[in-house]
Order: C-alpha cells, then structure tokens, then sequence
C-alpha cells in the first residue's frame, strides 16, 4: 500500500514539473510573439512617418528589388544609387521636424526632376534614399545620372520670404552582382561608399569599390547606428561635480556625453565622437547637448534655488568652425530665458585649432553672450599663453599628471607656472582627476581649490545628481 503511494506521489511530482515546464515554454512563446508583434508595428508606424507621396517605403523597395534579384540570378546587372543628405540634422534644428519635413518634400521634387521614367525612388530613413536601376545601366550613364541629381538637388528651394537654402547630399552607386549579391550585400557597400563621402566632407559622388573595406569599413555601421540613435534619443548625459574643497560646496558640475546602446550598453564618445565629426553630426550634439544642460539647470535651480552651481560642456574644433554656432545657441538661451553665465564652455584642444581665425570670433561672440570659456591648460605652452590671454578666458582645467609623485620635476613648475599666469589674470583653476586624499592636498599646496574626480564621485545621472546635491554627498569625503 506504502509503495502504491509513492507511485502516485512521484507521478504527481512529474505531473506538476511537466505542467511547470509547460506553462513556461508558452509564456516564452507569447513573449516572443508580442516583443515581434510590437516590433513589427513600431516599423509601420516609423514607415507611415516617412511616407512621401510618390516615394516608395523601405519595405516597398527591399521587396521590388529581392524580387528583382529572384528573377534574373546572376547573370543580369542592375544599378543601386543610394543618396544620404548632408547636415539634414542642421535642418530640424533650425526649423523644427514638422517644417523639416515640408524642406524634405521640396528636396524630393528636386530629385524626381532629374529621374528618367522608370527609375524608382525611396525613403529609407530621415535623410536617406534609394534609386533603383532596373535596366542596364554602365558605369558611365550611372555616373551620368548622379551628377544630375546632384545639381537638381542644389537649386534653391524657397522657404519664407526671400529665405533659400541650398541642400547636397553623398550619393554612392553599387552595381548588382559585382558589389553584392544580396540587397544586404549591396546596401552595405553603398554605406560604406557614403560613409567615405562623409568623412571627406560630404557633397559628392563614390561608385564603391573593394579597397573602400581598408578605408573606414570598422566605423560605417557605428555611422548608420547614430543616425538611428539620434532619431531614438539614445544618447545620455552625466554630471561630474567639480567641489569647491575651500568653501566645502558644489562649483559646478561637468555634463559628460554618453551613447546608451541597445546591444552594446553605455558607450563612451570615444567610440562615436570622431565620427560624428567626420558626418557633421557634431553640430546636432552641441545644440542637444546645450538644450539638455539648461533643462536639468533649471529643474535643479527650481529644487535648489539656494544653491550657486555653473553646468560645463565641451567643445571641439570642428564645432567651433561652425559660423553659425553662436547664433544658435544664442536662439537657445532665449528659448529658456536662461542666462550664459551659469554656463561654461571646455574648449579642448585649444593649441591645435585648424582656423583659429573663425574659432577665435565664434569665441569672442560666445564671451560676448555671458558664456564662461574653460581651457586645458596642457593644451598649452609658453607660445599659447598669450593667445589664452587675448581670447579673455575664465578658467584653466589642469589634469592629475603634476600631483603624482613619478612625474618629471618639469611638469610641476609648468603647472606651477599656469597657476601663476592664472592669478594674474584672475581666471579660476580647476584640477582634474582627483583620485586621493593624497592628491586634494598636493592641489591645495598649488592654492587650486576646485577638484573634480572620482575620489568626490563618478559621474551621476541626472536623477543621481539630484539625490547627491540633495543630501550635500560631498561633505562626507575627506578633504
């Protein structure tokens, strides 16, 4: 009797598990079918978003041509034109994405102006596009064909009154089967076409090639992947506070720009700032990143009002270059009734400035606006000092290589030497980098009072940096 119920008792226990087991094999597949269902139905709605009357969606043109392949196999040839629009970023900065979209439409008129019957067109992304080729198409009638969309594209368009702006794009051709056998295949060797493009300034033709592989294929996908991230609001700002150890309060904080990716997590800008540089995107970070830092400001101020902090951000070379960055962010202080002086503007690489002509007046007007302008003084020598001096600056950021104890005796007296030329022009000097109570006290011997660095803490989030300004976080290293 004992035994019978055993039996039955391990039946049940193999009953129980198997219906467990069960239940959790389909909650998976009703998982999966709903992430697919989902996903499927944020494609449509991003396709609805770029439908253009007459323009072909991805889907429509990906089908056309995989059929297209199906039917003539290897033996036919056709050709691919891909076109991506250059600073099209610059554009929905400037007029916002609706009105964008009505510049979109007239650049496309442009484009169908040049098209022969036959040839089809379609919108990929924002600012990208194919032209399909069906018929035999060599080199050079293909060729041909691009240079005419590409003068089409520079007739003015109209916008209000008599403002006209000018559109150019990077237009790759890759021929079907040399440059690939698939559409997969093709499209990649179109990007990688485009990609060079970019990187060289943009407003050109390519008809790719085997060698372009050796000359930036490791960077085309990030490319394509932050134009998506742009569009899907994937890059992040943290705070790093700069603490002032005299007055044992919060200077500042310093936004650090980061790329949270969807497969490869948080990404640092040196993976992606180059390259955004190489595409123009670099003028789309500024405004964002501006935008962003005066939001968290004032939230911050509105929570804090007591408190006296200045936000920083960074700015390269390239950015600088850009003639209408004053006036652009001139437009954004304005929208936010936010005053430039709680803002400080790190200009990096300052020795190195390609045009320092238009770098140094695009400084001047910023000055001129109420920014406050911080510079590495490593960046410097004994030549550039003078040039520091002319631009008016604030502040000199030192990093933590003059207060470790291997350094060369060198280093400390230039370090020495930048704190003393800082004195004498009453600009504020802050240290990088702090790691150590060790460090804090070589960088008050300087008489440097404001330190940054992971000893106070690593950078927070914005909802993290509220809780650290909060509860006053800093009062509790050593100092």
């Amino acid at each position: 009797m004992t035994y019978g119920m055993r039996v039955y008792q391990v039946s049940d226990q193999a009953t129980i598990i198997l219906s467990v087991v069960a239940l959790l094999i389909m909650l998976a597949a009703i998982f999966f079918l709903a992430r697919s269902y989902f996903k499927e139905r944020v494609r449509i709605r991003e396709e609805k978003a770029f439908l253009i009357e007459g323009v072909l969606t991805k889907a429509e043109i990906t089908s056309i041509i995989t059929s297209h392949i199906a039917r003539l196999g290897k033996d036919g040839q056709f050709s691919l034109i891909y076109l991506d629009l250059d600073k099209f970023s610059d554009f929905v900065n400037a007029f916002g994405a609706a009105e964008s979209e009505k510049v979109l439409e007239k650049i496309v008129k442009n484009i169908e102006y040049a098209l022969p019957k036959g040839v089809k067109l379609s919108r990929l992304q924002n600012d990208e596009f194919l032209i399909f080729l069906s018929m035999d198409y060599d080199r050079t009638e293909a060729v041909d064909l691009a240079n005419k969309i590409k003068q089409s594209l520079a007739r003015p368009i109209k916008l209000f009154g008599d403002t006209t702006i000018n559109a150019t794009a990077s237009i790759a051709i890759a021929f079907y089967p040399i440059h690939g056998a698939t559409i997969k295949d093709l499209m990649n060797s179109l990007k990688l076409a485009t990609y060079l493009i970019k990187k060289n300034g943009g407003n050109n033709i390519r008809v790719y090639s085997d060698e372009m592989n050796t000359e930036g294929g490791e960077h085309v996908e990030y490319y394509y992947q932050i134009k998506h991230a742009i569009q899907h609001k994937e890059f992040q700002l943290f705070y790093h506070p700069m603490i002032d150890v005299k007055t044992n309060d919060i200077y500042g904080v310093e936004s650090l720009i980061r790329w949270n990716h969807p497969e490869h997590g948080l990404l640092s800008p040196f993976k992606f700032l180059g390259i955004m540089e190489q595409s123009g995107d670099i003028n789309w970070i500024g405004l964002w990143g501006l935008e962003t830092i005066i939001k968290t400001y004032q939230e911050l101020k509105q929570e804090f009002p007591k408190k006296d902090f200045k936000f920083s951000i960074n700015l390269s070379p390239k950015q600088l270059m850009n003639e209408t960055l004053s006036q652009d962010f001139q437009k954004l202080l304005k929208k936010y009734r936010m005053n430039a002086d709680s803002i400080i503007l790190e200009v990096i690489e300052f020795a190195v400035f390609d045009k320092p002509m238009q770098i140094h007046k695009t400084l001047s007007d910023l000055k001129k606006m109420g920014f406050q302008i911080a510079i590495d003084g490593f960046g410097l020598d004994f030549s550039t000092l003078s040039r520091a001096e002319a631009l008016d600056i604030d502040i000199i950021k030192l990093d933590n290589e003059f207060l470790k104890e291997e350094e060369s005796y060198m280093k400390a007296k230039f370090a020495q030497l930048l704190v003393d030329f800082a004195e004498k022009n009453h600009y504020t000097v802050i240290c990088e980098a702090i790691e150590n109570k060790p460090m804090v006290d070589e960088a008050k011997k300087y008489n440097i009072h404001i330190m940054q660095g992971f000893y106070f803490t690593k950078p927070l989030s914005a909802e993290a940096l509220r809780g650290y300004i909060g509860t006053e976080a800093w009062k509790d290293v050593d100092k």
